[in-house]
């Protein structure tokens, strides 16, 4: 894995500074050379391919004005939407605490439709914009559930149908009561 360093060319894509860190990756502020934008561009260390085809994979599915746009993928990055923003902060005076919240759940539920759940949601993944608005974002641990109305094909060349309510049903029926609950 090479080191990012300000200017370093990913494609069409300029390092411009680092936005932050974590134990698993970096993301950079970076310049779109061929539509003359701002992006941000996350990178992953180590081997957590299946995390991050997921979060491309859960970006991609959605669009909604609370949630942070996926542009491009290279190798081992994600190219995205860039937040002018901070992180969500408290405490909030009640009423602009309402009107956050009322957009988080608002891109919640279109990533639930779509049968995806965040899984990792707190304050440092959602921005607020400097007109106020929420964007949610890191989709890495999302996990894709079915909807409980439709059917899910899967398997090679999608030869296994399964239906989710049954599977669900299954499912429960095939758990064992916890002592408290006997």
């Amino acid at each position: 894995m090479i080191t990012w360093t300000i200017g370093t060319r990913l494609g069409p894509y300029v390092l411009v500074s680092p936005i932050g860190t974590g134990g698993m990756g970096e993301v950079w502020k970076a310049r779109d050379t061929r539509l003359d934008r701002v992006v941000a561009i996350k990178r992953l260390k180590g081997d957590y391919s299946n995390r991050f085809k997921r979060e491309a994979r859960a970006i991609a599915a959605l669009n909604h004005p609370h949630i942070c746009q996926l542009y491009d993928i290279g190798p081992d990055y994600l190219v995205m939407e860039y937040i002018d923003g901070k992180p969500l902060r408290s405490p909030l005076p009640a009423q602009e605490a309402v009107r956050l919240a009322i957009q988080i759940a608002s891109a919640l539920e279109q990533a639930h439709r779509r049968g995806i759940i965040h899984s990792d949601l707190k304050p440092s993944n959602i921005m607020v914009t400097e007109g106020g608005a929420t964007k949610l974002l890191d989709f890495g641990l999302a996990r894709l559930v079915p909807s409980a109305d439709s059917a899910i094909i899967s398997g090679p060349n999608a030869t296994t149908v399964r239906w989710p309510m049954y599977s669900q049903y299954k499912m429960k029926s095939r758990k064992r009561s916890l002592p408290r609950s006997r």
